[in-house]
């Protein structure tokens, strides 16, 4: 949401630890205010009383702000609802908190109308887990309370990695531009799933057989192109991007092109987040290991034509990132070094030119940026 003050931030920290995370020195959900001239950063408020938000998804339309709670070793997360001043910052609960149906929940979002939200559970990597589901949606009241999860549905397979995939690992959810499909990646089993999203924004059971990626590949997150039937998808495992055709008319996904994400040099990195830029021109993903944000060009047609750079992050496993309204800006959660990054954009090139400015926040998991 951009005001005449600016945009408005979220970032959502550990404050629980977590064995496969270095640190978590948060303290729960931060908002701050983006100048979106200057690229300062201003803080407005800090929220506790939830375990490890680490995912966040903030509907503008109802003026509310979800969160997922993930803690390793309980069977189930949670979901809950926060009402946000948009002048202020300040967040209140709204309703109850819900099971998400699975285990370490690290993805949620909303349906494109603002009637259900969609969690993805990344679950343990152990066989036989109960309830053991991977995707759930919660039906919303009008003004954005949460209903008990409707919906909630099982992945089946497996990938070539035993330490990460020796289970299916639920790990993003997209609703279509039209709102009619939802796109699911699996980590664990190596696939994208197409869900139908029914006239009340639920999900109903997968459409047809998963897409099935290259073994080992590990996707992660996905984004759909502003305005082309493309959709990218970033791979954790291995390092590249792919690009899907989208059928509108059924939702159907179909593989068509694949590149190496990263130059020869950079290994022991693990591919996070991707974003698409407003105008469609520019792909951005974010590495850990290497630590840095790597640029991509869009042909006019959608392809991966071409990497612009790799640039640095500015800290320490760059786990999430968001464009800001404008696209003047890149936010960079940079989780190990208790840092959230602001980097100029250069709207000619899509390369990162400066640090704009940078705020201390600990342990940071996901940033948010109302658009």
């Amino acid at each position: 949401m951009t005001t005449s003050n600016g945009a408005l931030i979220f970032v959502g920290s550990l404050n629980r630890a977590v064995p496969h995370f270095e640190t978590a020195n948060g303290s729960g959900i931060t908002t701050l205010r983006l100048d979106e001239t200057t690229g300062k950063l201003s803080p407005l408020a800090t929220l506790g009383g939830m375990d490890n938000p680490t995912y966040l998804a903030p509907l503008r339309a109802r003026g509310v702000l979800y969160a997922t709670s993930e803690v390793f070793g309980d069977a189930e997360g949670s979901i809950g609802a926060w009402r946000f001043d948009a002048q202020t910052g300040t967040l209140a609960p709204l309703g109850e908190r819900h099971a998400t149906r699975g285990s370490l929940s690290v993805f949620c979002t909303t349906d494109r109308a603002g009637r259900h939200a969609f969690v993805a559970n990344y679950a343990h990597e152990a066989r036989d887990e109960t309830p053991g589901f991977h995707v759930a949606s919660f039906p919303l009241h009008d003004d954005g309370t949460l209903l008990p999860a409707r919906n909630a549905y099982r992945h089946d397979g497996h990938g070539p990695h035993a330490d990460r995939q020796s289970v299916p690992h639920a790990h993003c959810i997209a609703p279509s531009p039209d709102n009619r499909f939802a796109l699911v990646t699996d980590l664990g089993a190596d696939t994208v799933s197409v869900y139908r999203i029914d006239t009340q924004g639920g999900l109903l059971p997968p459409l047809r057989e998963p897409l099935r990626l290259p073994a080992g590949s590990g996707p992660r997150h996905l984004a759909f192109h502003p305005s082309l039937p493309c959709v990218y998808v970033v791979n954790e495992l291995n390092n590249t991007l792919s690009r899907l055709a989208y059928a509108r008319e059924n939702g159907g996904v179909a593989l068509e092109q694949t590149i190496a994400a990263l130059p020869d040099g950079l290994a022991g990195s693990h591919a996070a987040d991707l974003a698409v830029s407003n105008d469609g021109r520019f792909l951005y993903v974010s590495f850990r290991g290497a630590d840095c944000i790597g640029v991509y060009a869009l042909a006019d047609d959608g392809a991966l034509a071409q990497r612009r750079g790799i640039h640095p992050s500015g800290g320490r496993t760059p786990r999430s990132f968001t464009l800001s309204p404008s696209n003047r800006f890149l936010l960079v959660a940079n989780q190990d070094s208790d840092q959230l990054a602001v980097w100029r954009i250069d709207a000619r090139s899509g390369a990162l030119l400066d640090l704009a400015d940078e705020a201390r926040v600990g342990t940071p998991m996901c940033v948010k940026a109302l658009a």
